[in-house]
């Protein structure tokens, strides 16, 4: 199977990764009931994300970039946490050479949403690149 989606919910963000493309992105609110549970899925399919990351450094898709994508629009302190776990495994799996790329969206007025990743970059020692979006004008 290529691509594993954790569907959204009011309280947590979809979650995806394509085996294919060398995407894992987190998209929507994270504020979950039960941290744990939730973090166990997400930490599951991150493990499948690294595998692949490992398996293209040892063979001929060397140099093939994996793109990590965060898409939040709010997110709890629980999830801050779970989050920073996330990014500091990613930061571990570039110091044994795989190649990826960390991208923080958010809302070009959201100061506090670049803050919180700011922070959590810095808390985690893992650079990311900022992206800010302009907000839809309707």
């Amino acid at each position: 199977m290529q691509k594993v989606i954790i569907s959204a919910t009011d309280r947590t963000p979809e979650v995806s990764l394509d085996k294919e493309s060398r995407i894992f992105q987190f998209k929507g609110r994270c504020l979950p009931e039960n941290i744990r549970t939730f973090g166990e899925k997400v930490m599951t399919s991150l493990d499948g994300f690294l595998v692949r990351c490992h398996d293209d450094r040892n063979k001929a898709s060397a140099g093939s970039l994996h793109r990590v994508i965060f898409r939040l629009g709010y997110f709890n302190s629980a999830a801050a946490r779970l989050l920073a776990d996330i990014i500091s495994s990613l930061g571990k799996a570039r110091e044994q050479g795989c190649l990826i790329k960390i991208y923080w969206y958010f809302e070009e007025e959201d100061h506090d949403m670049l803050e919180a990743g700011e922070d959590i970059s810095e808390m985690v020692g893992v650079p990311m690149e900022f992206v800010a979006v302009v907000k839809d004008k309707e």
